[in-house]
Formats: structure tokens, C-alpha cells, sequence
């Protein structure tokens, strides 16, 4: 199981910075190779991931929230699919809001698990996820309005 944590702070309130990470369907928004994320009608918890560049290297998961603590932390793990699970953090700072996510999964087999294998599955995770997280600060900063953030 590979596990990667990255940080970033955001210029925004932690209350904001949280709403919009719980909302799982955003995640698209900023997570470069999420394609969808579809939270399941009646299991408020349970969602639907599809994850890859494009087909055939998609792979698909269903996930559950495990905890949540408004405005400190969400956890998750995959029910199906893709084993993995994670966390997102939330501390305040003095400039806004430090986000502390932590990732960890298996490797998928077949040609996407070839494919990782290739380019450095862990190099390759590690630039992804602190991009993703700056493109998340960047969109977040921007629909932030420019006063005082704490």
C-alpha cells in the first residue's frame, strides 16, 4: 500500500475551506485525474469515483465517509473497488486555513497499474497530489473575498 500526505494553506476561512472539500462532487474541480465523483441517492455517505486520465486507464471505487468532524477532519476508505482510504485535515492559521490531506491505496493491476508502474507511481502521486492541492488553494483564494480571513 503506497501512503502520501501533502499540506497547503489557503487564504480562506477553515469553514469555507471545509464546505467545499466535504462536498465530494466538487473534487473534479481541482483533482486533475478524478473524473466523477457521484455521491449515491440515500447513503449520504457512500459515493462513486471514477479516476484515471481516460479510458482505458479508469478505474472505479465506491467509498464511505468513516468520520467526520465539522470543520477538523473527514476520513474515508473505498467499500469496493480500488482498495484505498484517506483524510482531509482542517487547522486554523493565522493567514486561513491549513489543509492536510493523506492518501493511501493499492496500486490497481492491469494496464493502469502497468502504466503507474512506468512513470514512478510515487513521484508520480507526489506531484499530483501537491498540485492538486494548489490548483484547490488557487480556486479557493479567488472565490475568497479579499478581507480579513481568520
Amino acid at each position: 500500500m503506497i501512503e502520501r500526505t501533502v499540506e497547503v494553506d489557503v487564504a480562506a476561512p477553515v469553514a469555507q475551506v471545509y464546505a467545499i472539500w466535504a462536498d465530494m462532487e466538487n473534487l473534479p474541480r481541482w483533482m486533475r485525474f478524478v473524473q466523477e465523483v457521484k455521491i449515491l441517492p440515500g447513503a449520504g455517505d457512500l459515493s462513486r469515483w471514477k479516476f484515471g486520465p481516460a479510458a482505458p486507464l479508469l478505474v472505479e471505487w465506491t467509498s464511505r465517509i468513516t468520520r467526520r468532524i465539522p470543520l477538523r477532519l473527514i476520513g474515508w476508505e473505498s467499500v469496493s473497488g480500488l482498495s484505498n482510504r484517506g483524510s482531509a485535515e482542517f487547522f486554523p492559521t493565522e493567514r486561513g486555513c491549513r489543509l492536510r490531506l493523506t492518501l493511501s491505496f493499492d496500486t490497481p493491476g492491469g494496464m493502469v497499474g502497468a502504466f503507474l508502474d512506468r512513470v514512478g507511481v510515487q513521484r508520480w502521486v507526489d506531484e499530483n497530489l501537491l498540485d492538486d492541492l494548489k490548483r484547490f488553494q488557487t480556486m479557493v483564494e479567488a472565490e475568497t473575498p479579499s478581507q480579513s480571513v481568520v
